[in-house]
């Protein structure tokens, strides 16, 4: 049997999306025959969740929210299917959760397949969910890759902002990361978004070459601080395995001695060495206190 409630959060959104200038309250309140204080409620839940938005002339409208999740749900299943079987040998090679992401058209990464780790404390985030690119190792590979119009429309629309101690919230130093991006086909991330939580990301190319997708290794930091350039040429050879089975061609490898002394040295001058969180350690902590954080 329906539930009402439920019913009518449906029956608001199938009503603002059929209306091309978008609905008041009062005006939903009359099509749904529910009193205004209901309709009143139910807009501010799916406005507080960006499923709706509200217009200068305080209409409500579609949020980017219902977008996202229809994209990530709906997103290429080509390119899920050929690349989950590759990120489940990833996790179990690595023991940390991995994460697909696309770029949206506002310079967030929007994920949209994982797979977690087995470890009891592990990185996790919703597939739907959309995270900064700046600050994050998945959002620097797609930044990195962007056509130089493209990358000022970024630095124009996007505030940088520090989310930790360790955020990258400076324009110069960022370009700098992305350079490193584009010369060692890996970016890192040490703690930049959230205390404790470190990543590594690779990018994923369609048979034309282009940049399409970013495949990413999160998990404590301690725990990838410990094997940077290992995890880094994991990561790497399986997203190059997931381009090549798209039908992009690579090029001539480069020797295993000189990649892993380019990404050990890039992954010590981010400071990896230095890295003296205690937020997470290998022996667990506090995890259900972090944003991100999931066990079990």
């Amino acid at each position: 049997m329906p539930v009402t409630s439920a019913v009518r959060v449906v029956d608001m959104i199938e009503a603002v999306a059929g209306s091309l200038e978008g609905l008041g309250i009062s005006d939903l309140a009359r099509r749904l025959a529910i009193p205004k204080s209901s309709a009143s409620n139910i807009g501010a839940t799916l406005l507080s969740r960006r499923f709706l938005e509200r217009t200068a002339t305080g209409r409500l409208v579609l949020g980017d929210r219902l977008f996202d999740i229809l994209r990530a749900a709906r997103f290429d299943r080509g390119l899920r299917s050929v690349a989950h079987p590759l990120m489940a040998e990833l996790m179990e090679k690595t023991g940390e959760s991995v994460f697909l992401g696309v770029l949206t058209p506002g310079f967030e990464v929007l994920l949209v397949h994982k797979i977690l780790g087995p470890q009891v404390i592990r990185y996790d985030a919703d597939v739907g969910q959309t995270i900064p690119a700046y600050c994050t190792a998945g959002g620097r590979v797609l930044l990195a890759h962007l056509a130089a119009p493209q990358l000022e429309r970024f630095f124009k629309s996007t505030r940088l902002r520090r989310l930790t101690a360790r955020t990258v919230a400076n324009r110069r130093q960022l370009l700098k990361a992305l350079d490193d991006v584009r010369q060692n086909g890996v970016a890192f991330n040490f703690g930049e978004r959230v205390a404790g939580a470190s990543g590594i990301s690779a990018p994923i190319r369609s048979g034309s070459g282009r940049v399409i997708a970013e495949l990413g290794l999160a998990g404590p930091t301690p725990r990838l601080h410990a094997r940077p350039a290992e995890l880094a040429r994991l990561v790497k050879d399986t997203a190059a395995r997931i381009s090549s089975a798209l039908g992009y061609r690579v090029g001539p490898a480069m020797g295993s001695d000189g990649a892993g002394s380019r990404l050990r040295a890039t992954a010590l001058r981010k400071g990896v060495a230095s890295e003296m969180l205690t937020s997470v350690g290998p022996d667990g902590g506090p995890a259900d206190e972090m944003p991100g954080w999931r066990s079990g």
